[in-house]
Formats: structure tokens, sequence, C-alpha cells
């Protein structure tokens, strides 16, 4: 069976979310070469990055095979170790979630391990932390990051181009966006070409800067406006809210959460050298943080940008064959 599985899922953590999302959503789940049913395997569950389909099925470029496509094969040629991949739909009405709990947001953390579960209820995996990576890319990669240092779900971690070092990654960012939002009429103004487009580069760059903000907000009142780090009419900065988004920052989330990471099987990050958003710098201090905090983890810069980079997923998740080996008495992996 080539194509996924997708299942319907009602979450009970997205129930009642600020923006009034749906709380029933697709889970997409791709089978490993050799599954019967009855054999256990890992599994992988996968990240989409802002504003990405939540699905690794479809092309990301008219060139090359999708995803899923290249990870299914790499497992057959032995490349990967044969898993489940798993894909979650955390997106929302501002185009994504972080992955995190958010007062403004919405429960997408609680949301990631209702899928874990889900994904344990409905096929034989191997249900312990010891058999699950969590990986994405861009806020997907950013997301798994934060997995890692908060929850006990994944004993591994893969993260390509994450959003980390804010100032790098977001601070250049705003004056763009802020044009954007001027040249839409507002905040609420922009929210509108959600359905009516043009759906062009500034307003992707702008949206992004919105949901930041709403993800990081810590009270579920706070408007899509008043989320930004600075006055969207006037540019003056809050440093309040800024402090804000700062305490999500991976970098300086890592000191109270060194000890997690350390304990993973895997802590896999890359970037390219020429990310368009800045990400390989934020991935540097990302690097060197680890470092002083003693966190072992494998770091990669390859030659890429931060777009059309899906080849390097196959060599990220090729690591995993260092942490999964075949448990007595029930093979996962030949």
């Amino acid at each position: 069976m080539n194509g996924p599985v997708v299942l319907d899922h009602e979450s009970a953590c997205l129930r009642g979310n600020p923006p009034g999302d749906p709380c029933r959503r697709r889970i997409e789940v791709h089978l490993p070469p050799g599954y019967d049913g009855v054999r256990r395997f890992p599994a992988v569950y996968w990240l989409p990055g802002f504003g990405a389909h939540p699905s690794l099925a479809g092309k990301a470029l008219a060139f090359g095979a999708s995803v899923a496509d290249r990870l299914r094969r790499a497992m057959s040629e032995g490349r990967v170790p044969p898993a489940l991949l798993v894909v979650p739909d955390c997106t929302t009405a501002y185009g994504g979630s972080q992955y995190i709990d958010s007062a403004a947001c919405g429960s997408y953390a609680g949301y990631l391990a209702e899928v874990v579960a889900e994904t344990d209820r409905r096929f034989p995996t191997l249900p312990e932390p010891r058999w699950r990576a969590v990986g994405g890319k861009s806020s997907g990669g950013y997301g798994a990051l934060v997995a890692g240092m908060t929850s006990e779900l994944f004993g591994a971690v893969i993260a390509c181009s994450p959003d980390a070092g804010f100032e790098h990654s977001y601070l250049p960012l705003l004056p763009r966006a802020l044009d954007a939002v001027r040249e839409a009429g507002g905040v609420q103004a922009l929210l509108a070409r959600r359905d009516s487009g043009p759906l062009d580069a500034p307003f992707m760059v702008a949206m992004s800067i919105v949901a930041m903000g709403v993800c990081y907000a810590d009270d579920p009142r706070t408007t899509a406006a008043d989320a930004l780090p600075c006055d969207p009419a006037t540019g003056l900065f809050r440093d309040e809210v800024w402090q804000r988004w700062l305490a999500h920052d991976p970098v300086r989330m890592l000191p109270a959460h060194a000890g997690r990471l350390a304990a993973l099987g895997l802590l896999h990050l890359s970037v390219g050298r020429r990310d368009e958003y800045g990400m390989h710098w934020g991935a540097r201090a990302l690097h060197a943080a680890l470092d002083a905090h003693r966190v072992p983890h494998l770091y990669r810069e390859h030659e890429g940008g931060h777009q059309g980079i899906e080849h390097v997923y196959t060599e990220a998740l090729a690591q995993l064959w260092k942490v999964w080996r075949e448990p007595e008495g029930d093979a996962c992996a030949a």
C-alpha cells in the first residue's frame, strides 16, 4: 500500500479554541515497507512548517518525488529505518500553531499528544518514547524542538531549519511585515486576504509574524494587532510583548530544558547556509548553546536555503538507525 491512511479524529484539546478553529482534524499516516498490520514499527511524527499543507503525499515542487515517496524508497533501500510517518493537522486560522499550547491560539502540544495516543491505538506501533521520533522543518522544526524539551513522548528530535534565535529569524522580517500590514489597510484587512488573496510572498511573511504573535500571546483576549512586538501603525516597539516572544525562543528555553534534550537518543539539527529568513544564524546560536550546555547533538549546515530542501529529510531520518535497533522478540526493522 503506497498511499497514506487518513484518519478522521476529533480532538478534546482543541474544543473551544479561541480562534474557533475546527476540533475535528485529519491525521495522515504513511505505512512503511513490510507493513502487515501485525509487525510493530517505530513512528516518526512529522510537523509541517508554517502555511504548509499538512501532508507528505504531494510534491513540494514540480521536480522530484513527494517526501513520502522519497522516504519510502529510502526505507526500502535500507537507508532509513522502516517506520510509520504520521502527519498531524495543526494548522490554524493564522496559518500555523507552532505546535505549542497557546492561550490565544489553542492547545496544540496537547493535540500532538492526542495524535500519538490515537496512532498507538490504531496501528501496531512500538508504544514507547524510545521508538518515537518527532521532526519537522521551519515552524515544524521549532515544534519538534519544543516537544523534545517539554514532552516525554519522544526519544528523538529532528529539526530542519527551525525557528530559533528570534533576533535573527523574526526581527529582520518585522519591517517587511509592517509594510504589508500598512499596504493592506491594517491587521484586520490583512487577515481578510486569507480568503480573497493575493497570497503572495509579502502576505505570507506578514501572516507568519502575525501568527507568531498570536501563538506566543499569554492571554486569550489578545488581538492579532496587540500580539505584534510593535505598534503596527507607528512602529513603536513593545518591549513587554517582545519579551513574551523571547520566552519561547529555543535558545533561551534551553537552560531550563537541557537535561531533557541531553537524554534524547538523537537530536539532529540542520539548516541551509543561504536561508532566506536568517534561520542559519538562529541555528548557529542554538548549536553554540547546546555545546555550552553539553547537550549531545548532530549539527549540519548544507548548501541550500529555506525552500526546496526536502532532500535533506532523508539524510536526517537516516540518523535514526543510530538509536533504533531491533527490540527483543519484536522485529521493527530488518
